[in-house]
């Protein structure tokens, strides 16, 4: 088998995480590029399903490797598996999504392969050079175009960045899973417990209503929650600051130092448009802002901006929705 690009698959749970799609996708248009072929990696225990689901949507080939330390997320472990799969392979790039395994992984498998290594990759870029890969530094205030200049070349890219739009090839791709030993580690992962919280993950909605600092109080959240309700596929979001506050738990922050999301419509509400917040949510569609604050930052980069107190804005714009709602129904 030659692959000059190979995707390490990011899975939980039985279920093979969106962000994934997302990371083929980056590979698949790179491999346009360059005509270059692609093989998905998926790390676990008794992977042949989510091997064959993948294979059967995107029509690439998948190889699975099983162990019974790889049952459950370890670093350890996974960077054992990769580093003896891709040293056989030797491809060009490895790819994996921009996630908490995803860069826990890059540094340790690039030097392992004595690789180049980019991270938070955002777009490819094709010059009269070459090929190189475009991220933004120091919390979007920059965008640089890197190239590698070694071979193979370790990619984490940033989720939002590509579509998880699953494009489906006119055949299954192949399998083959391969039972894998190597030494043991020296830790190993007892369990994996969620966090507890409400609503759809962010990076899988189509419409984000983010809270920020501007709403006042803890208690005001309630109306953020009932505008989400309207939307289907809708989650709830924040600005860093009121995580901090513990108004909300770390997992609806984004920003550049939280998620990264790129939604068909983002409604920014009592945010003040921090360019460390900008960072994460600057690809949405269409960008809301509601703010009493007619100088906010956040204006600069929404299509469509409210100047108003949300505490009267939000309970006019339900009511407006539910009469309609309900006109509809009548009719």
């Amino acid at each position: 088998m030659k692959a000059q690009i190979v995707i390490v698959a990011q899975h939980a749970s039985g279920q093979i995480d969106p962000v994934t799609y997302e990371v083929i996708a980056c590979a698949q248009e790179l491999g346009r590029k360059q005509n270059f072929v692609s093989v998905v990696l998926v790390l676990g225990k008794d992977i042949r399903g989510l091997a064959q689901e993948i294979a059967d949507t995107c029509g690439i080939e998948v190889i699975g490797i099983e162990n019974e330390a790889l049952e459950m997320y370890n670093a350890e472990a996974y960077r054992a598996a990769l580093s003896k799969t891709l040293l056989q392979i030797y491809p060009a790039y490895i790819m994996l999504p921009h996630t908490a395994m995803g860069y826990d992984l890059a540094a340790p498998l690039a030097i392992d392969l004595k690789a180049a290594c980019i991270t938070s990759v955002e777009a490819i870029v094709t010059a009269d050079r070459g090929v190189s890969f475009q991220r933004t530094l120091f919390s979007g205030k920059i965008t640089a175009q890197i190239m590698p200049c070694k071979m193979p070349a370790v990619l984490t890219i940033q989720p939002g960045a590509w579509s998880a739009e699953k494009e489906k090839g006119t055949h299954a791709g192949e399998i083959c899973i391969t039972q894998m030993q190597f030494k043991p580690t020296s830790t190993k992962t007892i369990c994996i417990k969620p966090s507890e919280h409400e609503g759809l993950d962010l990076n899988q909605a189509d419409v984000i209503i983010a809270a920020g600092k501007g709403i006042g109080n803890e208690e005001t959240l309630s109306l953020i929650f009932e505008l989400a309700k309207i939307f289907p596929n809708s989650a709830v979001g924040s600005s860093r600051t009121v995580c901090d506050q513990g108004w909300l738990g770390y997992q609806h922050q984004i920003g550049s130092t939280g998620k990264t999301v790129a939604p068909k419509l983002y409604i920014a509400v009592g945010i003040s448009g921090a360019i460390q917040h900008i960072a994460g949510m600057k690809d949405s569609q269409v960008i809301v802002a509601i703010n009493k604050d007619p100088n906010a930052s956040i204006f600069a980069v929404a299509e469509y901006g409210i100047v108003e107190n949300l505490e009267a804005f939000i309970p006019a714009l339900l009511d407006e929705y539910r009469q309609l709602r309900f006109g509809q129904k009548e009719v």
